[in-house]
């Protein structure tokens, strides 16, 4: 087993990059949809770039399984502490969010009685239609939900027959994919692959040198999604994201990669850093997109390999200071995430 130190060390490092990544997908996510609209080299760099950050989500469940499936614990106990920490700022966020769109974009917020807002706003909870990141929220709650079961199951299993499980969760979701036309796997299910996955990768010890494989994995992965997003919008001719799903055969390869290059490599990302945005990762998922919408550069289709790192650098600074700061404030630890 790797030390405490260590194993908080590559966590605190991959969480970083993963909310960095969430940034750089939904920063870049206007551009790879204009296949064939807009100049070659601008698509292309817009492309890589969202394909270079797919392994966001997968990292983050993944995380959850390594470092939640392994410890025992009364699932109330569990649900009290895990839910508590999500569903609180997720519920002030998501009234943020509801009251803007209400006041600024509809101007139907000064219209409205109090008891008809309360009402929209809890039917918008449960249709999930107050944010589009918020499916995330979502998913990894009903996640949560298994995981004190789960995790009695995955820790009595073998390491083949863990990724046994995560492998038939995943043919399970490409079969009902490819083969049942208009069927929505709901995102639990779509996700729940990575859980034990995760697990076995953070807290097995591999022998010998297996840093070729992870590197194949990342690289593999990442080419078969960008030269394949490429073909098959070629051959349709308009963009088609079929390869940019995260529970995709080539994502789950891309993931798994990068998840092991940062398990294996003491990657130079200051310790202080990768620490902030670690603690403060969901808060930022939280308010991203809303400081992402008002950070708006004239010039960013024009040139995307400019504008797409500093509208995550900027994105990153402002949301983790919101952050910080709504943290600092009496109880705003229940709020801001």
């Amino acid at each position: 087993m790797i030390k405490q130190q260590e194993k908080f060390i590559w966590a605190d490092q991959l969480r970083t990059a993963a909310i960095v990544g969430v940034v750089t997908v939904h920063s870049a996510a206007s551009i790879p949809p204009l296949f064939g609209q807009i100049s070659g080299a601008n698509w292309w760099t817009g492309h890589l770039i969202d394909c270079l950050a797919r392994f966001c989500v997968p990292a983050f469940v993944m995380l959850s399984g390594a470092l939640l499936l392994k410890t025992h614990s009364r699932p109330l106990d569990f649900y009290r502490r895990r839910f508590s920490r999500i569903v609180f700022p997720f519920l002030f966020w998501s009234l943020i969010y509801s009251l803007l769109q209400l006041a600024i974009k509809s101007g139907h917020l000064w219209q409205m009685s109090r008891s008809e807002y309360l009402s929209l706003f809890g039917k918008q909870l449960i249709q999930d239609s107050i944010s589009y990141h918020f499916w995330y929220v979502y998913m990894i709650l009903g996640l949560y939900l298994l995981i004190p079961v789960l995790g009695k199951w995955v820790r009595r299993m073998s390491g083949p027959a863990l990724l046994g499980l995560s492998g038939l969760c995943f043919i399970g979701v490409f079969c009902a994919d490819f083969f049942v036309e208009d069927l929505k796997v709901p995102d639990v299910l779509r996700y729940v692959g990575y859980l034990p996955l995760g697990y076995y990768l953070g807290n097995r010890q591999f022998k010998g040198n297996m840093q070729p494989l992870w590197l194949l994995l990342t690289l593999s992965g990442f080419l078969l999604t960008a030269v394949g997003t490429f073909w098959i919008s070629s051959q349709h001719e308009r963009f088609d994201a079929s390869l940019y799903g995260y529970a995709s055969p080539n994502i789950l390869m891309y993931s798994v990669g990068v998840f092991m290059l940062f398990r294996n490599i003491n990657w130079p990302i200051p310790s202080r850093v990768s620490a902030f945005i670690s603690r403060y990762s969901y808060g930022i998922y939280l308010v991203h997109v809303l400081t992402l919408s008002q950070i708006k550069l004239k010039w960013f289709m024009q040139y995307p390999l400019l504008s797409i790192p500093l509208s995550v650098v900027l994105c990153m600074a402002v949301s983790g200071l919101i952050i910080f700061l709504l943290n600092r404030l009496p109880g705003g630890k229940y709020i801001s995430g």
